[in-house]
C-alpha cells in the first residue's frame, strides 16, 4: 500500500516541474490513442472478413462437384443420392452453370452468369429464396404459361429497367448452334419471365446473377436431363475438405471436389494479410506512447531524486523504489488502456449500429462498413498495450532503484 500510495503521489505532483502531470497526460493519451485505433481497425477487419464470409456462404455451396473433363454428368441423379447419404450432408442440388447475356426491350442488354438448378432442392444449398426483395423464388413453370421463369440481382433488374412479369431475352454462345432464317443466321434466342429479384449485399451476385429451373436450361442448352455439377451443403462449413474427401471415395474418380474456402482462398488471405499488416502498424502508435512512458517517468527520477534519497536513508530497499516506478508505469498504461478500450469498443458499436460510413459496392463488394469486436483480438490488443506499458517502465524504474541516498542528497 505504502509503494501505491508514493507512486500515486509522485505521478500527480508538480512541485519542481510545473509540466509532469501534463507529460503524464499525454503519456496516457498516447497509449489510449493507440490501443482505440487497433480496436477499431481490428474490428472493422474482423467485420469485413466475417460480413464476407457469410454472404460468400448464404449464396455459394459449401462444396461443388464436376468433372475433370468439364463434361455434363449423364448420372447426376444416382450421385445426389450417393452424396446425400454421406454424413454429415445436410442438402445437394444439381445445377448448369453458363454464360451469356439477358435483354430486355431493343436497346438494354447486360452480360449474366446464369445458373439452372432444382428451385426446391436449391433451397436446401443456398439462401438466395431467403433475399427475394420482389416477386417470388419460384422458378418452376406453372400450367398455362408461355415461357419458364427466371430470377435476377436487383442491381442488373435495375440496368435493364426490368420488374416482374417482364419478358427478357437469353442468349450465350453454348447455346447449341445459330438457327436458320432468310436473312442469314442470328444467335439463338431464349424467352424467360422476370419471377423476381433479390438482394445479397454482395455486388457480384445482385449485379450479375441470373437463376432459373433447370429443365428450362437444359433444353435451351440441348442437355436432356443431364447436370455440370452437383452443390452441396454442409453440417459444418469448416469440415468441408474432409466431408468432400469422404464423398470423392463414394464417387467415381472422374468427379472431383472443390470447397467454399478453396474457391475464396486468396480473398480470405489477402484479408488475413491485410489484417495483420494493420495490427503491426497500429501498434507502433503504442510503442510511440511507451517512450512517452519511459520520458515521463525518466523526468519524475530526476524530479524526486531527493524524495528518493530520503527514502534510501529511512531504510526503503531497492526493490520498493523499483515497485514504486513500476506502479507508475503501469498506473499509466492501465489508463489509457482502460480509456482506450472503451473508446475504441464505443466508436465500433455505433458503427455497428446506425452503418453511417458506406461504401461502393463495386469496388468493395459490400455497401456499409460492417464491424465485428472479436474477444481474441480484444484479448491480445489488451495485453500488447500492457506488455508494452509494462517494458518501458523497466529502465526508468531500475535506474531508480540503484541511485544511492549519498548521491541523491548530496547537493541537498
Amino acid at each position: 500500500m505504502l509503494n501505491l500510495f508514493i507512486a500515486l503521489r509522485w505521478l500527480a505532483s508538480r512541485k519542481r516541474s510545473g509540466f509532469l502531470s501534463l507529460i503524464t497526460f499525454i503519456a496516457v493519451g498516447g497509449v489510449f490513442v493507440g490501443v482505440a485505433a487497433l480496436i477499431i481497425v481490428m474490428g472493422v477487419m474482423n467485420g469485413l472478413q466475417k460480413d464476407l464470409r457469410e454472404k460468400i456462404l448464404a449464396n455459394t455451396p459449401h462444396i461443388v462437384f464436376q468433372r475433370y473433363d468439364n463434361q455434363p454428368l449423364d448420372d447426376y441423379r444416382e450421385l445426389l443420392r450417393r452424396i446425400r447419404d454421406v454424413p454429415g450432408v445436410r442438402g445437394a442440388s444439381p445445377f448448369i452453370y453458363t454464360e451469356g447475356i439477358v435483354g430486355h426491350g431493343r436497346s438494354m442488354n447486360e452480360g449474366a452468369v446464369i445458373r439452372g438448378v432444382d428451385a426446391r432442392a436449391e433451397r436446401t444449398v443456398t439462401s438466395t429464396s431467403e433475399h427475394m426483395i420482389s416477386g417470388g423464388y419460384d422458378l418452376d413453370a406453372h400450367p398455362g404459361e408461355r415461357y419458364p421463369r427466371l430470377i435476377m440481382g436487383y442491381l442488373m433488374a435495375d440496368r435493364l429497367r426490368a420488374f416482374p412479369g417482364d419478358t427478357l431475352t437469353l442468349t450465350t454462345p453454348e447455346a447449341a448452334t445459330y438457327a436458320s432464317s432468310v436473312g442469314g443466321s442470328v444467335p439463338k434466342l431464349a424467352r424467360f419471365v422476370l419471377a423476381g429479384t433479390f438482394k445479397t449485399g454482395l455486388f457480384e451476385y445482385d449485379s450479375k446473377f441470373v437463376y432459373t429451373s433447370l429443365p428450362a436450361l437444359q433444353q435451351y442448352l440441348s442437355l436432356p436431363d443431364r447436370a455440370y455439377g452437383i452443390s452441396v451443403d454442409v453440417e459444418d462449413v469448416y469440415a468441408a475438405r474432409e466431408v468432400a474427401d469422404a464423398i470423392v471415395e463414394r464417387l467415381d474418380s472422374s468427379v472431383f471436389a472443390t470447397t467454399w474456402m478453396e474457391l475464396n482462398a486468396s480473398l480470405f488471405s489477402a484479408l488475413k494479410l491485410e489484417k495483420t499488416a494493420m495490427f503491426v502498424i497500429l501498434t507502433l502508435i503504442v510503442l510511440v506512447a511507451a517512450f512517452n512512458i519511459i520520458s515521463t517517468l525518466i523526468m519524475n527520477v530526476t524530479d524526486k531524486t531527493k524524495e528518493i534519497g530520503i527514502l534510501r536513508s529511512m531504510g526503503m530497499r531497492g526493490r520498493s523504489i523499483l515497485g514504486v516506478f513500476l506502479m507508475q508505469g503501469l498506473m499509466i498504461g492501465i489508463a489509457g488502456t482502460v480509456l482506450g478500450t472503451g473508446a475504441g469498443l464505443a466508436v465500433t458499436t455505433l458503427l455497428g449500429r446506425y452503418h453511417f460510413i458506406s461504401l461502393p459496392a463495386d469496388v468493395y463488394f459490400i455497401d456499409t462498413l460492417p464491424v465485428s469486436v472479436e474477444p481474441a483480438s480484444l484479448a491480445m490488443i489488451v495485453a500488447a498495450s500492457l506488455a508494452i506499458s509494462f517494458l518501458a517502465t523497466l529502465y526508468p524504474a531500475f535506474q531508480a532503484s540503484r541511485l544511492l541516498p549519498v548521491d541523491a542528497i548530496r547537493y541537498e
